[in-house]
């Protein structure tokens, strides 16, 4: 008979079950290939507009006309609020309320505007820490509070804290030798103290 299909021999004939699925099957991607045309053909009134800003995916869908579309088994067997809208534009089955909501381009909005600021504050602090100078002796980088002072100083030994506490420590031994030494000199034996050096 011209029309039908030709059974392979030595195959069982379907059983009405199978042939019931199989009509659905068939059924079904009939509908996914109408709504891909349907789809495509309104894609100009349902398509979001990208968000301005550099490095910026996030859509704006508050622009965009939103179309969903189901069919009526999938109302019958289940209820108006159970997960059978589909979107133009958006993958998989959401309720009426998700498939009306634009969550996501807000979302991915707020979080690639958080990613762009860490990446701006990352990369400023990296420049502040580049630009940060060092001791001219031993090669430590300055503390905040050692860049500040070298800041309002028009003078500076270009020193660490620590190479400085160093000289300081080294200058008053060196006065404190030399004071000793004066003493010394000045009280050893043998020495007549004149009237202006005594005290």
């Amino acid at each position: 008979m011209p029309g039908r299909k030709r059974r392979r021999p030595g195959t069982k004939p379907p059983t009405p079950e199978e042939k019931h699925e199989q009509a659905r099957r068939d059924h079904e991607r009939l509908l996914a290939r109408g709504r891909r045309r349907v789809e495509a053909a309104t894609e100009a009134l349902w398509s979001p507009m990208p968000y301005w800003g550099a490095d910026t995916t996030a859509l704006d869908h508050h622009r965009a006309l939103p179309v969903v579309a189901t069919t009526l088994p999938l109302l019958r067997t289940r209820s108006a609020d159970a997960p059978i809208w589909r979107r133009f534009g958006r993958t998989g089955w959401h309720t009426l309320n998700h498939a009306l909501d634009n969550p996501d381009g807000d979302q991915l909005l707020a979080a690639q505007r958080a990613a762009a600021d860490q990446a701006r504050r990352e990369q400023q602090a990296a420049e502040h820490e580049a630009r940060r100078p060092a001791c001219t002796r031993c090669a430590a980088k300055f503390t905040d509070e050692r860049w500040e002072e070298k800041k309002r100083t028009v003078w500076d030994d270009g020193l660490c804290g620590s190479c400085r506490q160093a000289d300081a420590e080294q200058r008053e031994r060196r006065e404190a030798e030399e004071a000793a030494e004066r003493r010394r000199v000045t009280d050893g034996p043998g020495h007549r103290r004149t009237w202006w050096h005594r005290s």
